[in-house]
C-alpha cells in the first residue's frame, strides 16, 4: 500500500510503533491507533478496513469523549504485507513451499503398463477382445465375433499380434490373458493407480505481483521441462531432495499402437488463490504425473 496510512486527516489520532510479523507465510504489519475521542477512531476504522485490516476496537462504550484516556479508547490494527512505506526499508518476504503428494485413483486394467505397455505381456489380440468383453458384456465368443465384424467393416484394424493366421481376432490363448478373462467376467476391470503430484504454494500480500504469471496451464511438461520451470527463478526453488526424486521416477510408455497419442509427463493445473484469515494470498499450483492423452491436452 503506497503512501502513509497516518496521513488521512485525523490529527487527533496517536499512532503506536509498527511491529512486523514475518515468516514462511508472508508478512503482517501491526500497529495501535489511540485517541481520547471516539469519532476519529471510528472514521479511521472505516477507512483502514478497505485495505484488508483486522484487529481489535477497544473502548467503544467507555465513557464520554474527553472523560477517558486514549489508553482506554484505541484500535489494534493488523494489515497483510508491509505498510507506511516500509517497502523502502524492508522487503516483503515471499516463501515457496514444495510438496510431493499423490492422487489416489483407479484406471482400467487395459491401461496398466505392466499388462499392455511396452514391457507388458498382453498381445494386441487379447487386449482388443478382452476390452470389448469388458465394455459390452456377454461371453468371449460374442466379443470375438464383435471384433471380427468391426474388422470386416473397416472400423478397427487387424490385430498387430496374437491373432489368427488369417489376421482375424480369436479367443485369448495366453494363460495370463485367460485369468484376466475370468476377472473381467467377475467385473474386476480396474486397478489402483495413484499418481505423483507436485504442489507449489507461495504466500504474498494482496498487493503483491509475486507468482502472478500464468503459462502452460493444462499442458503437459516432460520431466526435464518441469525441473527447468521449478528449479530456478523462485525465492525458494524446488529443494534438491524433491529434484532428485522427480529425476529418478522411471518413464512409462503407452502400448505400441497407441504410443504416439500419449505423453508421459506432468500436467499443470489451473492456479488456486484462496485468501487466508489475515488477507495473505495463498497461491497454489499442482503438476500431476501420468500418461496423458496429447489429443486432449497440449504439450509444452
Amino acid at each position: 500500500m503506497a503512501g502513509n496510512l497516518q496521513s488521512v486527516g485525523y490529527h487527533d489520532l496517536v499512532f503506536g510503533p509498527i511491529v512486523v510479523d514475518y515468516g514462511t507465510k508472508g508478512c503482517t504489519t501491526h500497529f495501535t491507533v489511540k485517541c481520547d475521542r471516539l469519532a476519529p477512531l471510528i472514521s479511521y476504522y472505516n477507512y483502514i478496513i478497505q485495505f484488508g485490516a483486522s484487529g481489535t476496537f477497544a473502548g467503544c462504550d467507555v465513557g464520554h469523549d474527553g472523560e477517558t484516556s486514549a489508553e482506554e479508547k484505541h484500535l489494534e490494527v493488523s494489515l497483510p504485507g508491509l505498510v507506511n512505506n516500509l517497502g523502502s526499508v524492508l522487503n516483503e518476504l515471499y516463501f515457496d513451499q514444495w510438496e510431493m503428494l499423490s492422487n489416489e485413483c483407479t484406471d482400467t486394467i487395459f491401461a496398466n503398463p505392466l499388462i499392455v505397455g511396452v514391457a507388458g505381456w498382453m498381445n494386441d489380440n487379447d487386449k482388443v477382445v478382452l476390452s470389448r468383453l469388458s465394455r459390452d458384456g456377454g461371453n468371449i465368443s460374442s466379443a470375438v465375433a464383435s471384433c471380427n465384424a468391426d474388422l470386416a467393416a473397416g472400423t478397427i484394424s487387424a490385430p498387430a499380434s496374437g491373432g489368427t493366421g488369417g489376421g482375424l481376432y480369436q479367443a485369448p490363448t495366453d494363460a495370463r490373458s485367460k485369468q484376466i478373462l475370468l476377472e473381467v467376467l467377475k467385473g474386476q476391470t480396474e486397478y489402483g493407480r495413484p499418481t505423483h503430484v507436485l504442489r507449489h504454494t507461495s504466500y504474498c500480500s494482496d498487493r503483491s505481483t509475486y507468482n502472478s504469471t500464468r503459462s502452460n496451464v493444462e499442458k503437459i511438461y516432460t520431466p526435464a521441462q518441469l525441473l527447468s520451470e521449478v528449479g530456478s527463478g523462485w525465492t525458494y526453488p524446488l529443494p534438491n531432495r524433491l529434484y532428485s526424486e522427480i529425476s529418478s521416477i522411471p518413464f512409462q510408455y503407452a502400448p505400441g499402437p497407441e504410443a504416439s497419442y500419449y505423453t508421459w509427463g506432468w500436467k499443470k493445473t489451473i492456479t488456486r488463490e484462496p485468501v487466508l484469515s489475515n488477507f495473505v494470498v495463498e497461491v497454489s499450483t499442482e503438476y500431476e504425473l501420468n500418461l496423458w492423452s496429447n489429443l486432449r491436452y497440449g504439450v509444452v
